[in-house]
């Protein structure tokens, strides 16, 4: 079965990966960023490319991968372990294809993290100017935007994300499971709290243990500062187009780096998940 860890791109979802990498990992294995088959503990990306090739999905019809959704997901369950998947996919619905069902799920882990401070290292990472940014993150789910964004090879263009809010409220409303939402400021803030809090979540829904020394190593390990120092030295092959992936984990750091006036429409489109989550 399968546990999502679901996110808007840049929300922490590799951090929480990281961390359950440490927390997963036999002694005995050194610790990376880019997985391998000898890793005790490995995530993949949904819908990643080799699925699609594995179905003869058209990674350019977005239709043909909503089509084959249910299918991948009974692939990779076959193995009949707890899968941890990540994904930027909203829990949408395309035609009869919903993205996921009880069928598949075990738990969803969503991560959020305020748009503000999204739109700079989503800037960042697609090369791309604060405008044009934006421009993705208030783009709603039409056909002719999404027809116009699938292309091979990179995960995140397999993925139906829609707005910001969007994809917020659509796993917001998740039911088929007891779900956790973590907020990346608090990641920032409490990380032993934090992870502690995926640890109990996990432990409920799927038994796992609850290890105080395993998780402090995994903390320890995980520090933001110790996954940019070990990006600079082997590198980390979901980089993007920015110099680093891991390139300041701060909060707040649009007050100085985002027009006003672009702030000033996110703070207004995006009014009441934002009031909900506490950023206004």
């Amino acid at each position: 079965m399968i546990i999502w860890l679901a996110s808007y791109p840049k929300s922490g979802n590799t951090w929480v990966r990281m961390f359950l990498k440490s927390y997963f990992q036999k002694n005995e294995d050194e610790f990376t960023l880019d997985s391998s088959k000898l890793d005790s503990f490995n995530t993949k990306h949904f819908p990643n490319q080799d699925l699609l090739e594995h179905f003869n999905v058209n990674y350019f019809e977005f239709e043909e991968i909503a089509k084959n959704w249910e299918n991948m997901q009974d692939y990779i369950n076959l193995n009949n372990k707890t899968n941890y998947i990540k994904t930027h996919n909203s829990m949408c619905t395309v035609g009869p294809y919903k993205f996921t069902t009880p069928k598949n799920t075990k738990g969803v882990i969503y991560l959020v993290r305020d748009p503000r401070d999204i739109l700079v290292s989503y800037a960042n990472h697609l090369g791309l100017n604060h405008e044009q940014t934006f421009n993705i993150l208030s783009s709603p789910i039409t056909f002719e935007n999404i027809s116009t964004v699938f292309s091979k090879g990179k995960n995140y263009k397999n993925s139906i994300m829609g707005t910001w809010s969007d994809h917020f409220n659509s796993w917001k409303t998740f039911k088929f499971c007891n779900t956790l939402r973590i907020k990346y400021e608090d990641m920032i803030s409490d990380s032993s709290g934090t992870f502690l809090k995926i640890l109990k979540y996990l432990n409920e829904i799927d038994d796992i243990e609850i290890n105080t020394q395993k998780l402090n190593k995994a903390v320890e390990q995980t520090q933001f500062k110790k996954l940019q120092d070990i990006e600079k030295k082997y590198g980390f092959s979901e980089k993007g187009k920015g110099k680093l992936f891991f390139r300041e984990g701060k909060i707040g750091v649009w007050k100085n780096n985002v027009d006003s006036e672009i702030i000033k429409k996110i703070e207004t489109i995006f009014k009441n998940e934002m009031s909900e989550l506490g950023y206004l």
